[in-house]
């Protein structure tokens, strides 16, 4: 009798496991076709792989769904849904019949009742199987519609798979169909563009269309009888603008004043600052031989004046003086003179301006002047004065070099910087020479350190170096001394280098911050020492924080030697050297970079020997920052 005790299940029989086997061996798909329900006439029936047929089969039909379990690859579930008009009889035995007919698989199940109509109670019913088999890969379900009936889980899962997946709600003013009518995506574009819109303008050419359409192009001028400048226009000053930040001016007026200084990326405003205006010539013939935009010089028209002498006051008779005569007929001188500095007639003074620029909103109120100069500011805020990408190359000692850098930054005592591109300068620091270009007071210090300063001028956009003597000091970031020429208020400290015996630069490289020489040796014993100090001064100069370098290692016997570097006493910052001589007389050599100088031109070391015989010690600085 059936109880809690009692397990259920099923299994591939004999048959279906050799037909199994045999198709896959065969490489043709396997394929169970009908389930065979039985009541095992009452019974309570254990199924066995031996069964050709069910105890008492009740019902056979085509299967509706055969499945690989999702928890189990290896576990067949095959699936029969029995109408409402069928039964009137137990379920206590099961059983797949493939469409040879080979009885393939047998299964008890718990006894359930299936009732007809008439008996006042009709129901579908799925019944399925689990079967366990060693591979699901080569078995296959074909199934006739028009003979199964769909679950409607089945149907359910069905609709699940056609429809799309993980899609986000919300209302949509755009939305994506598939080939069902399926609704498979949506989205809100917030431009024309994005809903496909062709035949409209975009924002950009609405904006280009309007700066277009001001009253006045680019390039008209206008006096303004006041000492204020309208939005959109500037001074007629012959000031140096940036071409970024007026693209369409510096379009329009090109280099035609240009004067070769104004350095990459700019160009000049012509000066109309205390001159009359007047039209050009343009081929009429009254004020030939002169181009347009040029300026010139004012001038008296030819005429004569008649004077009178003092003997004959009516300027009739002898002592009338012909034209070019400077004195009567009895020699006295006749003279005249009156009026001021210049010929003028009345007027009015004003400020002659540009168009410079088309606001495309908020005309009236955009001061793209100051906004230019603003954004400016920004850009190099908070960057670090000096130089980037910076090269100076010393092939051979020289008293001249030139240093290059493709940006440098410089500020004032008050702090505005200032970015120069494209910087290329020579310094000679021949003790004959004195200002830009050469030491600030003229001679270069003998073995000892020069500090080059990038000076700019930002009224004239000039731009120089200038040599300081940086041996017993730290340079400043900024040019401290007095001996800028007047203008030059904005400034940077590029490098400190070494100057050799004749007040020479000595052979060195120079890139960004860092300063190579030719290796310095800092240190050298033939003992074991303990925090022995290491004086810099003649090697790096106050301005160096960091520095490059090697230690050498030897002994005139085997066995091990240490060496350490450190930058402050206790073992800050420190660097070490260990060598195992196994051959007498070896020299091992270690690199060690970035050691930082606290203390200023100072180090410290500390050297032990294990080795048998004496013990060789070396230091050498190959390179230092700033």
């Amino acid at each position: 009798m059936v109880d809690k005790n009692t397990i259920f299940g099923g299994m591939l029989t004999t048959l279906g496991a050799n037909k199994k086997t045999n198709c896959d061996a065969l490489g043709i798909p396997w394929e169970p076709k009908y389930m065979l329900i039985g009541d095992a006439n009452g019974t309570d029936p254990v199924p066995s792989p031996s069964q050709t047929r069910l105890i008492n089969q009740v019902y056979k039909a085509q299967l509706n769904q055969l499945r690989v379990s999702e928890q189990d690859a290896n576990v067949l579930i095959a699936e029969l849904v029995l109408p409402p008009d069928v039964g009137g009889w137990w379920i206590r035995e099961l059983a797949l019949e493939d469409k040879d007919g080979v009885f393939c698989a047998v299964s008890n199940v718990a006894p359930s009742y299936k009732p007809l109509l008439e008996q006042n109670s009709g129901r579908n019913q799925v019944v399925r199987m689990h079967i366990i088999t060693n591979g699901t890969s080569n078995i296959q379900l074909k199934i006739d519609p028009s003979v199964v009936l769909a679950t409607r889980q089945y149907v359910d899962d069905s609709i699940k798979n056609v429809l799309p997946v993980d899609k986000a709600p919300g209302e949509f003013t755009r939305v994506k169909v598939n080939s069902r009518g399926v609704v498979t995506s949506g989205d809100n574009p917030d431009t024309l563009a994005g809903l496909g819109i062709k035949d409209s303008y975009t924002k950009a050419e609405i904006e280009a269309i309007i700066a277009q359409a001001s009253a006045l192009p680019v390039g008209a001028t206008v006096a303004f009888p006041l000492d204020k400048v309208a939005p959109g226009f500037l001074e007629l000053d012959g000031s140096v603008k940036s071409i970024a930040a007026y693209p369409d001016l510096a379009a329009f007026l090109g280099t035609a004043f240009n004067k070769g200084d104004e350095g990459a990326g700019n160009f000049r405003l012509p000066e109309s600052r205390g001159e009359f205006l007047r039209g050009w010539d343009h081929g009429r013939g009254v004020d030939a031989g002169r181009l347009v935009g040029s300026w010139q010089a004012d001038e008296f028209k030819s005429h004569v004046h008649q004077l009178d002498s003092p003997a004959n006051p009516t300027g009739f008779g002898q002592d009338k003086v012909a034209r070019g005569n400077r004195s009567d007929s009895n020699g006295t001188p006749l003279t005249t003179a009156t009026g001021g500095t210049e010929t003028r007639p009345r007027n009015l003074a004003v400020i002659w301006c540009i168009k410079a620029w088309n606001a495309p909103i908020n005309q009236g109120n955009i001061d793209i002047a100051a906004l230019t100069t603003i954004v400016e500011q920004l850009s190099i805020r908070g960057a670090m004065v000096g130089a980037s990408k910076a090269r100076m190359n010393v092939s051979v000692a020289s008293a001249n070099a030139t240093f290059t850098a493709d940006e440098v930054i410089l500020q004032d005592a008050g702090g505005k910087s200032y970015r120069i591109k494209a910087f290329s300068q020579t310094v000679n620091l021949a003790s004959a020479l004195k200002g830009l270009g050469a030491m600030d007071v003229g001679g270069a210090p003998a073995s000892g350190y020069v500090a080059l300063y990038a000076l700019y001028n930002p009224a004239t956009n000039a731009r120089s170096l200038m040599a300081v003597n940086a041996t017993a000091t730290v340079a400043p970031e900024l040019y401290s001394g007095a001996n800028a020429p007047a203008g030059f208020s904005a400034s940077a400290l590029l490098t400190v280098v070494p100057t050799d015996s004749g007040g020479n630069l000595v052979v060195c490289s120079v890139e960004d911050r860092m300063v190579t020489i030719g290796a310095k040796l800092i240190f050298t014993g033939a003992a074991s020492v303990t925090n022995g100090p290491i004086p810099l001064a003649s090697t790096v100069p106050p301005n160096a924080v960091r520095a490059n370098g090697l230690m050498g290692l030897g002994s005139s016997g085997v066995g091990t030697v240490s060496m350490d570097i450190y930058s402050l006493l206790g073992g800050v910052g420190l660097v070490r050297n260990t060598a195992t001589v196994s051959t007498a007389g070896g020299l091992y050599t270690h690199s060690f970079s970035n050691l930082a100088i606290i203390a200023q031109q100072s180090w410290w070391v500390s050297a032990s020997n294990a080795a048998s015989g004496t013990p060789v010690f070396n230091a050498f600085i190959t390179s230092y920052f700033i």
